[in-house]
């Protein structure tokens, strides 16, 4: 589906119950042996920490990963709010979009406001995780929410993201072919296109001579023997690799597997992975009905706008939070417009010389959506009894002083 796993997920629950059965004073939280460690584990996997810029600090940013878990706070940043949220309910792991820490801490001072907030969640062994560039990179990002909120289709990502990938060819006796395969397709099994489970078998003979201290599976000591073999070849993601060899050693009945490694140079990554996004109209829409539909749909603390209010819009590009420097590539990709935040003066100047529209919203609008998305997955994608609770009580740290400006 065009619009990528986002699309299942953009609706808000009318309520904030997750666990069957809880009242509505609140989820209740379950005895469970699930481990911390293993809800990151289950998010890495659907949105990998590889896809982060080279800048960003995603992943813990406070790590008891080994700890049961007790329950899951969602929010856009770690704040008071969200750390009270977690207090009052007992949960102890709280995700987040921008990262507590940036760069390498010189000093911790538990008597500042982000100290004493560190202080409190060590106490208490709350754990912090991060997604954030790989969050905006992956098929559940802000951008493609806006979008499909816009009734945009055809969505598909501004600039593609790409996949470190390896083929992982295997020798496997006649006999074990199924079994070796259904391993490695636990991890060597990325999506390609529309397509997973993806791998290829020849068949051909190997030739083998155990030594003194060998113990084989086929054949004796010092004898060579030749057995009709297959060879399976399939994909495996970078950051699986280590896993899939691990895995596949544990079921192929040879004592030492034959197996080959090789690096793929600059595959496309999945369909939906990439910096922002864009969609296109069924019909070309005004941009200023389009302005009308942005402010009905998201209620923006403000909006501003480069470009004629009567152009006609066909396709659109969004990047959630600071995207303004991706303006050439949106041009590139033949948008008529960008939507994103902290425009620069200079930036409208050149987007009035390209032709292009800008739709600018805050920082905060374009991001505001992460804990119900975070939620939604969780919810949806996970078959875990895991009670979660979304951060409903943040708010743009901008304040609006009136409508219309003053003169000079």
């Amino acid at each position: 589906m065009d619009l990528g796993p986002i699309a299942q997920l953009v609706e808000r629950p009318a309520h904030n119950r997750l666990v069957p059965g809880s009242n509505p004073g609140g989820p209740t939280i379950l005895k469970m042996s699930l481990l911390i460690k293993d809800v990151v584990g289950k998010l890495e996997n659907l949105i990998p920490l590889d896809l982060q810029e080279e800048w960003d600090n995603s992943g813990y940013q406070i790590k008891f990963s080994s700890t049961p878990v007790a329950g899951i706070i969602t929010s856009l940043d770690l704040s008071k709010k969200s750390i009270d949220l977690a207090l009052k309910t007992n949960f102890n792991l709280i995700l987040i979009h921008h990262p507590l820490f940036f760069h390498p801490l010189r000093s911790l001072d538990f008597n500042s406001a982000a100290g004493k907030f560190i202080e409190i969640l060590i106490k208490n062994k709350i754990c912090v995780y991060a997604m954030h560039t790989n969050f905006d990179s992956s098929g559940y990002s802000m951008s493609r929410y806006i979008l499909h909120k816009l009734d945009t289709k055809e969505i598909s990502p501004l600039i593609p993201g790409k996949r470190n990938l390896y083929k992982l060819s295997v020798f496997i006796p006649k006999g074990y072919v199924k079994t070796v395969r259904n391993a490695l397709f636990k991890y060597g099994n990325p999506k390609i296109g529309n397509y997973e489970n993806c791998s290829f078998e020849s068949k051909g003979k190997g030739s083998f001579k155990p030594l003194d201290d060998s113990n084989p599976f086929i054949g004796g000591a010092g004898k060579t023997s030749f057995v009709d073999e297959s060879k399976v070849e399939l994909l495996v993601e970078e950051r699986f690799i280590g896993q899939a060899v691990e895995e596949m050693k544990k079921v192929h009945p040879y004592e030492e597997a034959a197996f080959d490694i090789y690096p793929l140079y600059d595959f496309g990554g999945a369909k939906e992975e990439g910096i922002g996004a864009t969609g296109n109209f069924d019909g070309a829409i005004r941009l200023d009905n389009l302005l009308e539909k942005i402010q009905n749909t998201f209620s923006p603390i403000f909006i501003n706008y480069c470009g004629r209010l009567n152009k006609k819009i066909k396709k659109i590009a969004v990047v959630s939070g600071s995207g303004f420097s991706f303006m050439k590539n949106a041009i590139k990709s033949g948008c008529d417009l960008l939507i994103s935040s902290e425009l620069k003066h200079s930036d409208a100047i050149k987007a009035g010389s390209s032709g292009i529209c800008l739709i600018e919203m805050s920082h905060f609008d374009t991001e505001k959506y992460f804990a119900a998305i975070t939620k939604g997955i969780i919810e949806k994608e996970f078959n875990l009894n895991i009670a979660v609770a979304e951060n409903t009580g943040e708010s743009n740290p901008f304040q609006k002083y009136k409508d219309k400006g003053g003169e000079f």
